[in-house]
């Protein structure tokens, strides 16, 4: 018996033993596949793109040239027929205008009828009125050009001196859109180049290009005004509506880009990174210089990086370099 007892007691300690070897063995396979562990990931393409550099700008239809319609001798307005917002073209008769002269005539005649208390005067008075009917002086308003009724400073029945305005119209040549271009791009704006016009409300954009850059600078954002022209046909716009214009500062061009959520800018440095895939399914970050941006794309600007490379577009926000992800589309 005596003799069994120390046997025992080794047969136990080696059983304590071969159980702790295993807890750790298994704890040390746990730690390895921890290490390994692979994060499901969405990737996109580096693929070829379009863009172009294009600045975008608020604007407001003004006119860059009025043409007043006067009145060419002090006369009483008669008639005018157009109205603001109304189109006229050039030799459109507007209205009437009545000499001052022959109308104090027919207003004294009218007197005179108004004052007559007898046969006599009656007679008088209506042959004065007649003589003053078959005098008055009625010449026609001509528009002298095609344009757009912006002003109406008389109306049927006012007096107007010699020289004095009656209509104020804009020619469709003059309709420009001011357009307040951010003073970071104002240097790369100048005469000819393409833009487009987008309106509330408005069904399509009006095409339109840079007439002029006008000198003055806004003092509080240093912003250049610009002078955009409309073409093509459609309706006149109205004047003092707003307007977005997006001007072209380049020909358009084909280059590699990445989907805009692809990437990441680092707050503190401004570094711009990307996640890419390898083939081993480790992605690795790469900094890029992004560029234009258009329909959700974000150009590359002198990338390593080729088309076809696979580059995280979700899930890659504080992913480790060199992490093992599944990546799906």
């Amino acid at each position: 018996m005596r003799q069994l007892l120390p046997l025992l007691a080794c047969a136990l300690l080696a059983a304590i033993l071969s159980g702790c070897g295993a807890k750790a063995g298994a704890g040390g396979d746990a730690d390895k596949a921890g290490s390994g562990a692979v994060v499901t990931v969405r990737v996109g393409l580096v693929a070829m793109h379009r863009f172009e550099d294009a600045v975008v700008a608020p604007g407001q239809w003004r006119s860059s040239g009025d043409v007043l319609v006067a009145s060419p001798f002090a006369a009483t307005v008669e008639s005018l027929e157009p109205h603001v917002g109304d189109a006229v073209s050039k030799g459109q008769r507007l209205g009437w205008l009545v000499t001052r002269e022959s109308r104090a005539a027919m207003r004294g005649a009218e007197v005179l009828i108004d004052q007559a208390r007898n046969p006599a005067e009656h007679s008088e008075a209506d042959r004065a009125l007649a003589l003053a009917r078959r005098d008055l002086v009625r010449v026609p308003l001509i528009s002298p050009r095609d344009g757009i009724v912006t002003h109406r400073t008389a109306e049927p029945g006012s007096e107007v001196g010699e020289g004095g305005e009656v209509l104020t119209l804009t020619p469709r040549a003059a309709l420009v859109c001011e357009a307040r271009v951010p003073a970071a791009a104002a240097s790369r704006v100048h005469a000819g180049q393409q833009a487009s016009l987008h309106e509330d409300g408005a069904s399509a954009n009006r095409k339109a290009r840079v007439q002029r850059v006008l000198p003055s600078v806004n003092a509080a954002d240093q912003g250049r005004l610009v002078w955009l022209v409309p073409e093509g046909g459609g309706p006149s716009p109205a004047l003092d509506r707003f307007v977005t214009a997006t001007i072209q500062l380049s020909e358009p061009r084909q280059a590699l880009a990445v989907p805009d959520s692809a990437i990441v800018e680092d707050d503190l440095t401004g570094i711009t990174r990307v996640a890419v895939v390898g083939a081993d399914s480790i992605a690795t970050w790469a900094t890029v210089t992004p560029g234009a941006r258009a329909d959700g794309w974000r150009e590359l600007v002198r990338t390593t990086l080729p088309a076809g490379a696979r580059v995280i577009v979700v899930g890659q926000h504080g992913l480790p370099d060199s992490t093992n992800v599944r990546a799906t589309r």
